[in-house]
């Protein structure tokens, strides 16, 4: 037998996730069991993409980087990285939003529901759009290019809400790679390679799980 290709489950596993869940809202019970029983192992599932997005950036990107042999190349390299970054961004706001004014998921939410969340989160949420005010009134207009230079790798590693301290720390040691005479380096060359195809093979191994 022929096997599914996997962007064919994960599109299966969408439409099988939804009507499940269109179905558990119909019973009382319903909610407390996907919560308590299905929504785990979609955490998992999150935790796990984000578990390999730090590794995955730093080793990718400074094998890319190490492999141009020429500090001359990064520029144009990194021109079509970010057109394409600003690409990819607009499609993925451009089919959210389709999606969200489409199938309006919010209102399979019932106003009790509703209500309960807006009790129970509406506090927090104007307590930290409240502090997100005050700190963007002290920022100064060049504080988002201080943000992009960590003071500390390792606690911008901590976190992926600093990717982009990470991939400037990633960036500046592959351009060090680069300059420093490629027989000194040989053995940072095997490793970062080696632990890319890790770090891929890692992705593979995560992905099968997607449709489930």
């Amino acid at each position: 037998m022929k096997k599914i290709p996997l962007h064919s489950r994960i599109l299966l596993g969408i439409f099988l996730g939804l009507l499940f869940g269109v179905i558990m809202l119909q019973f009382p019970a319903g909610e407390g069991f996907v919560r308590d029983w299905i929504k785990p192992f979609g955490d998992i599932f999150i935790n796990l993409l984000k578990l390999i997005a730090i590794p995955l950036i730093i080793t990718s990107l400074i094998k890319g980087i190490a492999d141009l042999k020429d500090v001359g190349n990064l520029g144009k390299m990194g021109g079509i990285t970010f057109s394409l970054y600003i690409l990819t961004s607009i499609m993925a706001v451009a089919v959210g939003l389709f999606l969200v004014n489409t199938f309006e998921p919010g209102n399979l939410i019932s106003d009790e529901t509703r209500t309960e969340m807006l009790s129970s989160y509406g506090q927090e949420a104007e307590n930290r759009v409240s502090v997100a005010e005050n700190i963007q009134e002290r920022r100064g207009p060049l504080q988002a290019l201080v943000d992009v230079v960590p003071e500390n790798f390792f606690g911008a590693a901590s976190s992926n809400g600093n990717m982009l301290q990470v991939i400037f720390f990633t960036i500046l040691f592959g351009v060090g790679m680069i300059m420093v005479p490629p027989a000194k380096i040989t053995g940072v060359k095997d490793f970062i390679s080696g632990a890319n195809e890790v770090e891929l093979k890692m992705v593979d191994i995560i992905m099968t799980w997607a449709p489930y």
